[in-house]
C-alpha cells in the first residue's frame, strides 16, 4: 500500500542519498519500509515507552477514583455547635453517595462533646436541613441501628473503656496539669521562642502515683503518648502524608469526663464499622493523631479523602456570614433541593468529559467515583442559576410527575403571586389603574382570569401545572414568568388587543390563498376553519359529552388543521410590500389569542386555553378587526346579528360565544 506523507527528519538522522538537500518534503513511500534508521528506531521505541508510561499511569489514575466493589459505612459526624451549611453539606452528600453507590450505609452521628458550645436548637434543625435536602440515612440517633446510640453525649462509658484500656497498656497517661498551668507554659515559651507543645510533665508519673491522686478525686485529663517520629498516612487524593514533626502528647480524654473530637471519633468509626471516611481538607493535617490512635489499638484505619476547602475569590475560606453557604438562603430563594446537590456535588468532584453539569441526585449515585480535586476550591455561584433553572424544567417535565415538589417550588409560588396581582385589581382605583403594576404586570393589561384560575383549588393548580409544561422554559424569577405567560391566565381587555392591533401593521397587509384579504376576512376564515373542532352543544351538553368535547380539543388533533390554516395566509411588510417569511396565519393567531406577546408554540397554547376560551378569543378579535375596518360615520357594530350579518359568518359561534 502506498501513499503521500510528510517524512521528518530527527537531528542526527542521516538523510537518504535521494533527499540529501532536503530534510522535510512531501514523497512517495511505502507502508513497509526495507530500510530502518537505528535513530529513529531508538526515538520510537523511547516514544513508544512513553506512551506506554502515560497509559500506566492513566490508569492508575482511574483505578484510583474507582470505588470498592464491596458495600462501603459511610457516616456524616455533624457537631450540634452551629447550623448546617453548604460545606457541611457537601461533606455529608459525599459520603451518602459513596454509600448509595455501593449498596452500603450511611450513618448519620451527632459529636455533641463540646458541651460548651451546643447551639440548643442545631440537632433539630440539621435533621430538618439534612432531609429537606433529600438525604436519609439508615442509622442515627432517629433510626435504630445496630451499632447505637448515636450520640457522643450517650457513649461516655465506651470512650472511658478505651481510655482507660491505652492507660493500662502504658500507650496513654493521666495528666493532672491544671488549664493554668498549662496556660503559664505556653505563655512562657512564646516570649522565650520555644515550642508550646505540651512538655510533657506528667508523663513520667508513676501508674502508682497516677492511680492514687485519680483516686482521691484529683482531677485529670488523659493524654495519648505519641510517636516520636511524624508517621506517614496512606490517603486517596494526597495518597501519602507526613507531617514534618510528631504529635504532642495530646488529650484523649478532657477533664470533664469527655473525650475529644479526635478520641471520640476513632473509637465510634471503629465500633460502628466505618470503611471510608470523606471530609474537608482541614482535617488532614489532625489525621496523624488519629492513625496513631488507631494503631494503638492494633485497628486497621478506615480510608481517608480529603477533598479540597470551600474558599471565596479571595482565596479565604467561605465563612458562615458569605451568601449562599446557610440552607436557609436557599429555602428563602425558592431553589429547590435538587439543585443545591448538583451544585453542591460540583465543588471539588469531577465526572467523566462530556457528561453533563445536571444531574438528578440518581444520576449522581451513578456517576459517583473517587475523582476528587486537591486543592482549595473557589466556590462561585455563576451556575448555580442554570442548575435552578434546569431542575425547575426536570420538575415540570417529570414523568409521573412529582406532586408534591411541583406544587411547592412552581405552582403554588406561581398562584401566589396571581392572587396578590388579584388582590391589587380588585383594591387599585379606577383612577390609579393606568399607572398601577404588580409582579412587572401592568393591571391595565388584565381582563378577568381564566375560567380554570377561578375553580377550586386543585383544578389551578392543575392548570397552571399545565400552562408551566406549555412555556417554553421557566426562570428560576417566578414573576417573570407570571408576567411573560399573562395571557394565559387572565384573559386579554378588548381595548389592549385593539392597540395591539394598531401596533402590528403587517396585519393590514395579508392574502388569503393568493389574494388579499382584510384582516377580518382572516380571522373569519380562521374561526370557520377551526369550526369542525368546536361542537354545537354549547352549555346544554350532558357531562360525558362536555368530557368528550375536551378530550378531542388536543394538540394532536388542532395541529394539522392549524398547519393547513396558517398556510393560506401570509402578510407582507407595510413599507417594502416584501413578504414576511414563515406563515402569516401564525401572525393573526399570536394576536388574537396572546394579545402579540412572544410564547409557547400557539397549538400549545391552544391545547391549554381550551375549546371554549379559545374560539372566544378568535371571535373577539374578529370583532375588533370588523371594528376597526368599518366605516366611522357608522358608529360601532354592536349587536351579534349585525356582526354576523355583515362579515357573512355562518356559524352558530356567537350563541356559544355571547
Amino acid at each position: 500500500m502506498r501513499g503521500i506523507g510528510v517524512l521528518l527528519r530527527r537531528p542526527g538522522c542521516p538523510s537518504p542519498a535521494s533527499a540529501s538537500t532536503l530534510s522535510s518534503r512531501r514523497l512517495w513511500f511505502s507502508s513497509t519500509r526495507s530500510t530502518h534508521c537505528p535513530h529513529q528506531t531508538q526515538v520510537t521505541q523511547q516514544q513508544q515507552g512513553e506512551d506506554v508510561l502515560k497509559v500506566s499511569k492513566k490508569r492508575q489514575a482511574e483505578d484510583k477514583w474507582k470505588l470498592p466493589d464491596s458495600p462501603c459505612r459511610t457516616r456524616f459526624a455533624p457537631s450540634p455547635t452551629g447550623y448546617l451549611h453548604l460545606g457541611s453539606l457537601r461533606t455529608a452528600l459525599f459520603n451518602y453517595l459513596l454509600a448509595r453507590a455501593t449498596g452500603g450505609q450511611f450513618i448519620l452521628r451527632i459529636e455533641d462533646t463540646d458541651q460548651t458550645r451546643l447551639v440548643h436548637d442545631a440537632e433539630k434543625r440539621l435533621f430538618e436541613d439534612l432531609r429537606w435536602a433529600g438525604l436519609s440515612w439508615d442509622e442515627g440517633p432517629d433510626v435504630e441501628g445496630p451499632y447505637g446510640p448515636y450520640r457522643q453525649s450517650e457513649r461516655l462509658s465506651l470512650y472511658d473503656e478505651h481510655a482507660n484500656q491505652l492507660i493500662r497498656e502504658g500507650k496513654a497517661y493521666r495528666c493532672f496539669c491544671s488549664p493554668e498551668d498549662l496556660e503559664r507554659h505556653k505563655q512562657a515559651a512564646h516570649e522565650s521562642g520555644e515550642s508550646t507543645a505540651y512538655p510533657g510533665t506528667c508523663r513520667n508519673v508513676s501508674q502508682e502515683e497516677s492511680d492514687d491522686r485519680a483516686s482521691r478525686g484529683e482531677k485529670y485529663a488523659v493524654r495519648f503518648k505519641s510517636s516520636d517520629k511524624p508517621i506517614i498516612i496512606e490517603d486517596i487524593l494526597y495518597t501519602r502524608y507526613r507531617k514534618r514533626e510528631p504529635e504532642e502528647d495530646f488529650i484523649i480524654r478532657k477533664r470533664d469526663g469527655f473525650p475529644t473530637y479526635h478520641f471520640a471519633n476513632i473509637v465510634d468509626d471503629r465500633a460502628m464499622k466505618i470503611t471510608h471516611v470523606i471530609r474537608g481538607a482541614e482535617w488532614l493535617i489532625s489525621t496523624p493523631k488519629h492513625v496513631e490512635l488507631y494503631n494503638a489499638f492494633g485497628w486497621e484505619p478506615p480510608k481517608f479523602a480529603h477533598v479540597g476547602l470551600l474558599v471565596d475569590k479571595e482565596r479565604q475560606k467561605l465563612s458562615k456570614r458569605h451568601q449562599g453557604v446557610d440552607m436557609s438562603w436557599y429555602k428563602y430563594n425558592n431553589i429547590p433541593p435538587e439543585a443545591l446537590l448538583n451544585f453542591a456535588v460540583l465543588l471539588g468532584w469531577s465526572q467523566k468529559s462530556g457528561e453533563p453539569d445536571f444531574m438528578t441526585l440518581q444520576d449522581m449515585i451513578d456517576r459517583f467515583s473517587f475523582k476528587f480535586s486537591k486543592g482549595d476550591i473557589v466556590v462561585s455561584f455563576d451556575k448555580l442559576p442554570y442548575l435552578h433553572e434546569k431542575h425547575f424544567e426536570h420538575l415540570i417535565h417529570q414523568e409521573p410527575p412529582n406532586l408534591p415538589r411541583v406544587h411547592r417550588y412552581l405552582v403554588n409560588p406561581i398562584i401566589d403571586r396571581f392572587v396578590d396581582v388579584e388582590m391589587a385589581r380588585v383594591e387599585t382605583p379606577e383612577a390609579a389603574l393606568e399607572e398601577a403594576t404588580v409582579h412587572n404586570i401592568p393591571l391595565k393589561s388584565l381582563a378577568s382570569p381564566v375560567p380554570q384560575m377561578a375553580e377550586p383549588s386543585a383544578s389551578a393548580q392543575e392548570y397552571m401545572l399545565h400552562a408551566l409544561r406549555t412555556s417554553k422554559s421557566v426562570k428560576p424569577d417566578l414573576e417573570l414568568f407570571l408576567s411573560q405567560n399573562r395571557y394565559a391566565i387572565w384573559t386579554i381587555p378588548d381595548s389592549v388587543l385593539s392597540q395591539n392591533f394598531d401596533e402590528t401593521p403587517s396585519l393590514k397587509h395579508a392574502t388569503l390563498d393568493g389574494e388579499a384579504a382584510t384582516p377580518s376576512v382572516v380571522m373569519r376564515f380562521i374561526v370557520e376553519q377551526l369550526s369542525d373542532l368546536v361542537s354545537s352543544k354549547g352549555e346544554e351538553g350532558s357531562a360525558e359529552e362536555k368530557q368528550a368535547e375536551t378530550e378531542e380539543w388536543t394538540a394532536e388533533k388542532i395541529k394539522p388543521m392549524v398547519d393547513s390554516m396558517v398556510k393560506a395566509v401570509s402578510v407582507s411588510d407595510p413599507e417594502t410590500g416584501e413578504p414576511i417569511k414563515g406563515a402569516g396565519g401564525y401572525k393573526f393567531l399570536r394576536w388574537a389569542l396572546l394579545a402579540g406577546d412572544h410564547g409557547p408554540g400557539l397549538v400549545s397554547v391552544m391545547e391549554l386555553l381550551g375549546r371554549k376560551e379559545t374560539m372566544k378569543r378568535l371571535v373577539t378579535a374578529y370583532k375588533v378587526a370588523l371594528d376597526k375596518e368599518k366605516d366611522k360615520k357608522h358608529g360601532r357594530i354592536g349587536s351579534v346579528a349585525e356582526e354576523v350579518a355583515a362579515g357573512g359568518i355562518t356559524l352558530a359561534l356567537f350563541d356559544l360565544f355571547p
